[in-house]
């Protein structure tokens, strides 16, 4: 498929750039450049993109290399946790990237590897099978969610077209853990044309699983019985090469489609703790009173960042308080807009309130700090123009961050909490990776150039 021409639709770089072209602005093939982030469709439309690949793939295997008749797409359960413990070797280990896309030749090194990518067109950390945290892929907010769409959603809110939104509202599924894995492996994975990394194949089969998951743990969690979404139609090609249509109403029932999944209850995530109820989502329209609001762009590095921010004139002095208290129905909210890189950081980040970045038990994400991610998925260079040319925004629910901080007589009430931003920390290489300096790639840093960076943040309430 990679010797293939761009030009044939079972080739590498076709099917790829189904989902993102490598180009500043869309490609001239209607087909191209149709990822649907930020909107209901991401489950759907995927579902049908990997099934597609899965039988190009398959045919290809079959007819060419005479392989097995019943070869199917793995999935990567970087979600799995053994004995209750994210800690342990065999949780770590699933949360490497898998040694098979590692290693620049095959086991035999007979050749090179095709599954492999060097630095930067992956994180260093990736590279080096160096895990990404627990924190960054647990799915159990979103294997929680009631419902597919609306205020505590699994799968994205309402949109008119497959397309990606700058205002579209991203699903706790697609936030976490999917785009934080796209930031954690980095480099192509990082952009839309993410497809051209063949890992990329293999996490969306785990978010496909993840997806019936959810399906099959409640009764009471259904997908969308609008006609809107039931009766769209999703356009690909087959192991011919002729287009093929699915419609989402098609593409609801894994089973239907002719495959199942070893375990719909493995990997699906453990209960963090209560104070980790930081709604995390992308896009919205602004609550009505700004508080405070930092007075420019604030660029990340590879330390922890506290970024200020001041206070509003005009802003009343009880309305952030008042947000705070649970005697009232007000919330506190912060607001990240413009969040782009100019390359990819290979790094997520992690963000506290209140937080002192001197002293390292305040950065722990189980900690009354924490409230949330931010990632650079679909902000990195030219990958703008699929947001109408602006960054990524992230809205952070903070209003019980801030009732616990005051019941823990770390906040008064008074003043402005800080912002602290720091790079997402990775799990120690696998013994092989440990030798000489290469290890301290593992250590999560932007490289120069990427210039990771956030337009505004600002604090809300309603």
């Amino acid at each position: 498929m990679q010797g293939k021409p761009e030009s044939e639709p079972t080739s590498w770089l076709w099917q790829a750039n189904i989902h993102g072209e490598k180009a500043d602005i869309p490609g001239p093939n209607p087909e191209w450049n149709n990822c649907p982030h930020g909107g209901w469709f991401f489950l759907p439309w995927h579902r049908a993109y990997i099934l597609c690949f899965e039988e190009i793939v398959r045919d290809v295997i079959q007819n060419e290399l005479d392989g097995p008749d019943d070869w199917a797409l793995p999935y990567w359960n970087y979600t799995r946790v053994t004995n209750g413990d994210p800690d342990s070797p065999e949780s770590l280990e699933c949360r490497r990237l898998p040694s098979a896309f590692r290693s620049p030749d095959w086991p035999d090194d007979d050749g090179d590897n095709p599954l492999f990518l060097a630095e930067p067109d992956r994180s260093p950390g990736a590279a080096l099978g160096a895990p990404i945290g627990w924190t960054e892929v647990n799915p159990h907010k979103a294997m929680q969610a009631p419902r597919f769409t609306g205020v505590t959603q699994f799968g994205s809110e309402y949109t008119d077209s497959h397309l990606l939104h700058s205002n579209g509202q991203s699903g706790l599924l697609e936030m976490q853990p999917h785009n934080l894995i796209h930031g954690y492996v980095g480099g192509v994975m990082s952009q839309f044309f993410s497809p051209r990394d063949p890992i990329f194949w293999l996490h969306h089969a785990n978010i496909d699983r993840l997806w019936a998951a959810w399906i099959a743990s409640n009764s009471g969690h259904r997908n969308p019985t609008d006609a809107d979404w039931l009766g769209f139609t999703h356009t690909f090609r087959n192991a011919q090469g002729n287009k093929v249509e699915f419609t989402s109403e098609d593409l609801q029932s894994e089973d239907a489609l002719g495959y199942v999944y070893e375990s719909l209850t493995d990997g699906v995530g453990l209960k963090p703790p209560e104070r980790l109820v930081a709604m995390l989502a992308a896009g919205g329209d602004l609550p009505p009173q700004q508080v405070a609001a930092t007075s420019g762009p604030t660029d990340l590095g590879p330390d922890a960042l506290t970024v200020p921010l001041t206070p509003e004139p005009g802003a009343r002095a009880g309305a952030l308080p008042e947000a705070a208290s649970p005697q009232t129905p007000n919330r506190a909210i912060l607001t990240m807009d413009d969040v782009r890189a100019d390359a990819p950081p290979q790094t997520n980040y992690r963000v506290f309130v209140g937080a002192r970045p001197d002293h390292e038990e305040d950065l722990d994400p189980e900690g009354p700090y924490f409230i949330g991610h931010v990632h650079f998925f679909g902000a990195v260079g030219t990958n703008t123009h699929h947001h109408g040319g602006g960054g990524l925004t992230f809205r952070f629910d903070i209003t019980e961050h801030l009732t616990e901080l005051r019941q823990l007589g770390i906040w008064d009430g008074e003043g402005i909490p800080a912002v602290v931003v720091t790079p997402a920390p990775l799990g120690p290489p696998p013994p092989e990776a440990l030798e000489g300096a290469r290890a301290l790639a593992a250590v999560p840093s932007p490289p120069p150039g990427s210039r990771p960076r956030i337009g505004s943040i600002s604090l809300s309430t309603t």
